[in-house]
């Protein structure tokens, strides 16, 4: 019998397949329609779920890390209750890097994060398993000591219904 995933863990399975797919060769369509193509190939580079650490001739690499998921029931009994879960996409770079490659891969993974790899099309619900995604924060991480970029990262919060303390609904 399979194990069953909880919500969190297949958004965060479906979202590490998006930021994969971040590759110069590969267009997608925004919500407005127009055509994107991405300007890095960000997605094949080292990954993972809340990676501790990279080597670095493995730079640049990436991770996803799922936060504290935040849950609001209405009223007793509620079938269905409300969860916010942000998520950040931290980009880890050599040092020194060039700030407008920097620049790109933030828009692609910005990019990414709401686009269905399989259609290429816009998709902030993950195909219907959420009801929304909404962006939070993007930029650059800089460390007051140093003022030198460290790494860049992508915030957002993904909205979702579930059933009152049911992971796998």
């Amino acid at each position: 019998m399979p194990v069953p995933l909880t919500i969190r863990r297949r958004l965060v399975e479906l979202l590490i397949l998006r930021v994969k797919a971040i590759s110069t060769a590969t267009t997608v369509t925004r919500s407005d329609g127009s055509q994107y193509q991405y300007q890095t190939n960000l997605g094949a580079r080292p990954s993972g779920r809340w990676p501790t650490a990279a080597q670095f001739e493995d730079l640049p690499a990436w991770g996803v890390f799922d936060l504290v998921n935040r849950t609001v029931q209405n009223f007793p009994r509620e079938k269905q209750v409300e969860n916010a879960l942000p998520v950040q996409i931290r980009i880890f770079l050599k040092r020194s890097p060039d700030v407008a490659e920097v620049d790109a891969m933030i828009g692609d993974v910005m990019c990414a994060a709401v686009t269905d790899p399989a259609t290429g099309k816009y998709d902030p619900t993950f195909g219907g398993l959420t009801v929304d995604m909404k962006p939070d924060e993007d930029g650059f991480i800089v460390p007051n000591e140093t003022f030198e970029i460290d790494g860049a990262a992508v915030g957002f919060t993904i909205e979702f219904l579930s059933g009152p303390f049911n992971a796998y609904q």
